[in-house]
């Protein structure tokens, strides 16, 4: 397994050495435990690299230039599944992210507890829960995250309701567009295209959407 530095160079996305240990000693978790974590789509250990850990290191290259000016921000990972999306940018993010991981099966949750404690990951838990409520448990929230959660109709009210007023919610999205115009009015948000971010993984043609939400 191995973090692919030209992937990294060509999205501007810079690691120190630790950084890149810490993500490496993660990944290898990640396969250990993959059995346990019925995580039957991974086939290899590279592939976490470079359709998983990869498109983490995205997000947080891209929450980083939104948080510009701010010297701390609060993240939520929304379906944080094993910790892919979440975990990945908060170690990109470092002391400066303070992360919260939302999944809703018990088992990924105490995976995801023993990564942040094996790993000495300083500013991130996990709610066993489907989403935080309105002004819940640690929200609300400058920025959160979702990968894979459903259709992005469905899951723009729950990502924004624990969003803090001029905060932003970032989508994985195959599409741009995909959304209707209730849907934005719903949940109370604006579509940032101009902070949007078009991209593609390590040795794929097809362009994947980081989708920019603001909050009104």
């Amino acid at each position: 397994m191995e973090l692919r530095h030209d992937f990294l160079k060509q999205n501007g996305i810079e690691l120190s050495p630790e950084q890149e240990q810490t993500l490496a000693d993660y990944a290898a978790m990640v396969w250990q435990k993959r059995g346990d974590l019925n995580l039957t789509s991974v086939s290899s250990g590279q592939e976490i690299w470079d359709r998983h850990i990869s498109d983490g290191l995205m997000a947080a290259a891209l929450i980083k230039k939104l948080a510009a000016g701010l010297d701390s921000y609060s993240l939520a990972d929304y379906g944080a599944g094993c910790g892919y999306i979440g975990l990945s940018a908060k170690i990109a993010l470092g002391s400066s992210c303070e992360l919260t991981l939302v999944e809703t099966l018990g088992k990924r949750c105490m995976f995801m507890d023993w990564c942040i404690m094996k790993l000495g990951i300083k500013g991130a838990k996990t709610y066993n829960i489907r989403a935080l409520s309105k002004g819940g448990q640690s929200g609300p929230f400058d920025f959160t995250l979702e990968r894979a959660m459903g259709k992005i109709d469905d899951i723009l009210p729950i990502c924004t309701a624990d969003l803090k007023r001029g905060g932003y919610f970032v989508a994985f999205q195959t599409e741009e567009g995909s959304w209707g115009e209730a849907s934005l009015k719903a949940a109370d948000c604006k579509y940032d295209k101009n902070a949007s971010l078009a991209y593609k993984l390590y040795g794929e043609e097809k362009e994947r959407h980081l989708c920019v939400f603001g909050k009104e």
